[in-house]
């Protein structure tokens, strides 16, 4: 996919640098709290594969539009990212319930 030269640099950046803040933001939280363990290595998990998605994902729109098979290789490279942003979706929602349970656990307390 033709891109301007700076874009896929600009985005990798950004990027890095959201998911290193979320990353030390998680890290710090889950030493504070100490309890929650399994929301906390969901939220990480979800970090992983998100960047795991990003990665298959940067891999299509910057392959060379050149290449013999570049569509089927594009469509492949977005279908592996789709399917770990699937499952980093999958593992926050779980993040969630489990940070959700736990303070209806404390409130009752």
């Amino acid at each position: 996919m033709p891109l301007e030269q700076e874009v896929p640099n600009i985005l990798t950046i950004g990027f890095i640098t959201i998911i290193l803040i979320f990353t030390l933001s998680t890290i710090a939280l889950w030493i504070r709290s100490k309890g929650n363990s399994t929301a906390y290595s969901m939220v990480s998990l979800h970090l992983l594969l998100l960047t795991t998605a990003f990665y298959f994902f940067m891999n299509a729109i910057t392959l060379d539009s050149n290449h013999p098979m570049a569509s089927e290789e594009n469509s492949l490279q977005l279908g592996i990212a789709a399917v770990f942003w699937g499952l980093s979706m999958l593992s926050l929602l779980v993040a969630i319930f489990k940070f959700s349970s736990s303070s209806t656990k404390s409130k009752q307390s």
